[in-house]
C-alpha cells in the first residue's frame, strides 16, 4: 500500500477497474467461491480482462472453470509457483505458466514482477501438474531428510555434521538445504501446514490415479502426513512430520545456529 497499491474491500471492487485479476486461494472450494460466486470475478471482470489463477488447486475445477471465463470473453492463465514462501517474499519464486501463448505474453511484465524464473508450460492443465509433483516431491524429501538425519543421530552423529555431509552429497536436496535448517532449530516454520501438504497430496494422487500411473512414493507420503495431520493438526507446518520420527526414537533432531526462518540467499 505505502508502495501505491490501491486496497479494496470486495472482490467486485477488485475487479471493476482492472484489467489483469490474479488469485492465489488456499483451496478449490474458496477458489471456486471467488471467482464463480455471486459478485466474483467471472461477474465483475470485464470482457477482454485476464484472470490468472495462482492457487494450487484442482485440474479438473480450473479446465472447467477456464471454459466459464473464455465464454464470458475473460482470458485465463494457470500460474502456479514453486519454491517456497521465502521465494514468493523475495520476489524469487518461480512461476509456471499454462494457457494460450498469446495471453502469457500479454501479462509476462507482471509475471516478472512477481517472480523469478517464468516457465511456459504449454496448454491449460500442464502447469497445474507440474505444480503438484514438484509438492510432491518436496514431502518426500522432507519426510526422507527426517530420516536420513535420524538414523546417524541415534548413532551418536552430531546433527550439525550429518548436515553439512548430506548438503555436499549426491543425495541432498533443496528441501534438505532449506526444511532440513528449520528442523535443527526446533522451529519447523516453513509457512504451509499439514493442511495444504495433505491438499496438495490429494491432487496429485488423484490426477495420477486418474491417468494410471502408479505413485508408491507418493500415495506412502500422503499417508504419512495424514497420519501426521490427525497428530498435530491441520494448522501444524509441514516440516512437523519429522516429530512423528523423533518421538518414535526418542530424540530431537538439534543443532545450534539454525535459523528459525527461510529468507531468501
Amino acid at each position: 500500500l505505502q508502495a501505491g497499491a490501491k486496497w479494496s474491500d470486495t472482490t467486485a471492487d477488485t475487479c471493476k477497474d482492472a484489467d489483469v485479476v490474479i488469485t492465489v486461494l488456499p483451496s478449490p472450494a474458496v477458489s471456486r467461491k471467488v471467482v464463480e460466486g455471486p459478485n466474483g470475478v467471472f461477474d465483475n471482470l470485464k470482457p477482454g480482462g485476464t484472470w490468472i489463477e495462482m492457487s494450487t488447486t484442482d485440474m479438473d475445477d480450473l479446465l472447467r472453470l477456464s471454459d466459464v471465463a473464455k465464454a464470458k470473453g475473460i482470458k485465463v492463465l494457470e500460474c502456479p509457483v514453486t519454491g517456497g514462501v521465502h521465494l514468493a517474499n523475495s520476489g524469487e519464486i518461480t512461476v509456471l505458466v499454462g494457457g494460450e501463448e498469446a495471453t502469457f505474453k500479454g501479462v509476462e511484465d507482471i509475471l516478472k514482477t512477481i517472480g523469478g524464473e517464468i516457465i511456459y508450460m504449454g496448454k491449460m492443465g500442464n502447469a497445474s501438474v507440474v505444480k503438484v509433483v514438484t509438492n510432491m516431491l518436496a514431502f518426500i524429501h522432507l519426510i526422507a531428510a527426517g530420516e536420513a538425519m535420524m538414523l546417524p543421530a541415534k548413532y551418536g552423529v552430531d546433527p550439525d555434521a550429518t548436515y553439512r555431509a548430506i548438503r555436499a552429497s549426491s543425495g541432498n536436496s533443496f528441501v534438505h538445504e532449506t526444511e532440513s535448517k528449520l528442523v535443527l532449530s526446533g522451529s519447523y516454520n516453513v509457512k504451509f501446514t499439514m493442511d495444504l501438504a495433505c491438499k496438495d497430496l490429494g491432487l496429485v494422487n488423484g490426477i495420477a490415479e486418474k491417468l494410471g500411473v502408479p505413485l508408491e512414493l507418493g500415495s506412502m507420503a500422503q499417508q504419512i502426513f495424514r497420519r501426521a495431520r490427525g497428530l498435530m493438526g491441520g494448522n501444524a507446518q509441514s516440516p512437523e512430520v519429522v516429530r512423528m520420527i523423533e518421538k518414535a526414537c526418542s530424540l530431537e533432531l538439534r543443532a545450534p545456529g539454525y535459523p528459525t526462518e527461510l529468507v531468501a540467499e
